[in-house]
């Protein structure tokens, strides 16, 4: 008999997501592990239980992958180069979970599992207040112009999130930024609501 395959943590993941988006929350382990080519306990004995594996397949309780971006921010470098970085993160981040609100709404995950141990709240609620920090702090350096960062917040990550969304309910497929420079011009529309008015006495971008 032939030595168990050694998988992954993350190949694992890979494949739970995959078959979650699939066949919805209620897909057997035996069905993703037979995806990896193990055994339904082998699977199990790694995360406990499928409950917990779909929790770590999206990430569930943890803060986005992007928020490191916006954290510390702004950088010295231009504002326009720094909202395409964060736009483009996010815009992946995106991709992959909006299929997956569906998974989760069906698995039923109450407050405290979406929250996770992360002692400043959800980590949609993290996120947002985040990035509401960033354009915040972009407005006390003098490099945009006056509102209300946490408006600026809620048009720029849901000007993120709604294509995907609208892709999700249609049934249709996102273009790639290679096939269609969306976010790009999703930036260069948002800048040009926020950048500091001309003869303002602001700094440059």
């Amino acid at each position: 008999m032939g030595r168990p395959r050694q998988v992954l943590d993350e190949e694992i993941l890979e494949a739970a997501r995959a078959c979650f988006i699939e066949h919805g929350a209620s897909v057997s382990t035996e069905t993703i592990a037979a995806r990896l080519g193990v055994s339904g306990p082998a699977l199990l004995k790694r995360f406990g239980s499928k409950r917990e594996l779909l929790k770590a397949a999206f990430s569930i309780g943890h803060a986005p992958p992007w928020l490191p971006l916006v954290e510390e921010g702004p950088d010295k470098r231009e504002l326009t180069v720094q909202l395409r970085e964060i736009a483009q993160a996010i815009d992946t981040f995106f991709r992959k979970m909006v299929p997956a609100f569906a998974v989760l709404r069906e698995a039923g995950l109450t407050p405290e599992e979406l929250r996770g141990d992360d002692k400043h709240g959800s980590a949609p609620a993290r996120a947002f207040l985040t990035m509401a920090g960033w354009f915040r702090r972009a407005q006390e350096q003098g490099r945009m112009r006056e509102g209300d960062p946490a408006v600026m917040a809620s048009l720029y990550l849901a000007g993120l999130q709604y294509r995907h969304f609208l892709a999700h309910v249609t049934n249709e497929r996102v273009p790639t930024e290679a096939e269609d420079p969306w976010v790009d011009r999703m930036v260069d529309t948002f800048w040009r609501g926020v950048a500091p008015e001309a003869g303002g006495g602001k700094k440059g971008r």
